[in-house]
């Protein structure tokens, strides 16, 4: 198994506030300073002390709504799949054009992504704003990101993103609806990669993606070397995790905005300190966890050459091939660890409550 070496300090004793190097019109901040700092400055302010949350939540579907051998991928796959019996009770504690939404994929892994992602919006609204689940109506901000509106024309109650890569469905969200936030998970696969990292080159393959990053950022992701002496496949297996660490914060950062990777500003838009969050099977022992692996939120987010200081990111590795990135638009929340939920236990029952 890799050792990617470097563990980062831990995410409940600081804020994600980053100390990149002095400029002649900013001095940076030690992150022990302003844990001092912006607690004083609330109390002077005369703010409430009270600090926002943004949960946040995962969903496995790889054992869930099985269905038989003889049901391919095609045309009409995910409504043979609706008809199975698990399949058919989660469909139906969604509205009509949910369904529809959900069925209209060729494949029926995507079907079940799409269902799971669906789900455990309609649960963030009923568990967090304690809405009767017949009541859950998943709305669209000026930004057309998911939201909760509780009638029309009404302010927002609630903000959430969801990502989904493998089989794995992530959700982060908060109550308090001025916070932004941008989610996104990768499932590393090296096999999917390596055949043609080997046969263009490191440097060409990474060189394809450079509409994604600033030319430093391509630089840093061609260059970078694992903390140990590794060769062959494990040495570029090392890199890729590097490479997905950098298209996973891009994807948080660019969802909590509410653009697209092709935002214009996107080239202008880059990540320093970057680090690969170690696997869970590198990090857990017989007493801790074996799902969730390292968070490392030490990132460096640089915009137009002006340092941002303002945004918390984090990074988590969960098992041994996913990492999941984290934005939000304040350092004034609190971010609450990863829960990996049950479908019956979590979701079914808050629907079968409401």
């Amino acid at each position: 198994m890799l050792d990617f070496g470097r563990r980062s300090r831990s995410v409940d004793d600081k804020w994600n506030v980053f100390h990149g190097r002095p400029r002649s019109d900013q001095i940076a901040i030690p992150l022990s300073l302003v844990c001092i700092i912006y607690p004083f400055k609330k109390m002077v302010l005369g703010q409430s002390l009270q600090v926002p949350e943004v949960f946040r939540w995962a969903l496995d579907v790889q054992h869930l709504w099985p269905y038989p051998d003889t049901i391919k991928s095609g045309r009409d796959a995910a409504h043979q799949w609706a008809l199975q019996p698990e399949a058919s009770h989660a469909l139906g504690l969604l509205p009509p054009e949910e369904r529809d939404s959900v069925l209209r994929f060729y494949h029926i892994r995507d079907s079940k992504l799409s269902l799971a992602s669906q789900l455990l919006k309609h649960y963030a609204i009923s568990h967090i704003c304690n809405v009767p689940w017949s009541e859950t109506i998943i709305s669209r901000d000026e930004r057309h990101k998911p939201c909760y509106l509780a009638r029309e024309g009404a302010d927002k109650q609630m903000e959430f993103n969801v990502s989904h890569h493998g089989t794995l469905v992530v959700l982060a969200g908060s109550a308090d609806s001025k916070i932004q936030i941008g989610v996104d998970v990768v499932q590393i696969d090296p096999s999917k990669d390596l055949a043609k990292v080997r046969q263009v080159g490191w440097q060409s393959w990474v060189s394809t993606y450079e509409a994604v990053f600033s030319n430093k950022e391509v630089r840093d992701i061609i260059s970078w070397e694992p903390p140990e002496s590794l060769d062959g496949d494990d040495m570029y297996e090392a890199k890729l995790r590097h490479f997905y660490a950098h298209w996973c914060l891009k994807e948080a950062y660019v969802k909590m905005t509410g653009e697209a990777l092709m935002a214009p500003w996107l080239q202008d838009m880059e990540f320093q300190n970057v680090q690969v969050p170690r696997a869970a099977s590198e990090t857990s022992t017989a007493e801790t966890n074996r799902e969730w692996g390292e968070v490392c939120c030490d990132v460096e987010i640089w915009r137009h050459g002006e340092q941002v200081t303002e945004v918390k990111m984090e990074l988590q590795a969960f098992r041994d091939a996913y990492m999941i990135g984290t934005a939000i638009s304040t350092l004034d929340a609190s971010i609450l660890p990863y829960k990996l939920l049950d479908l019956r236990r979590d979701v079914y029952l808050a629907a079968e409550a409401g």
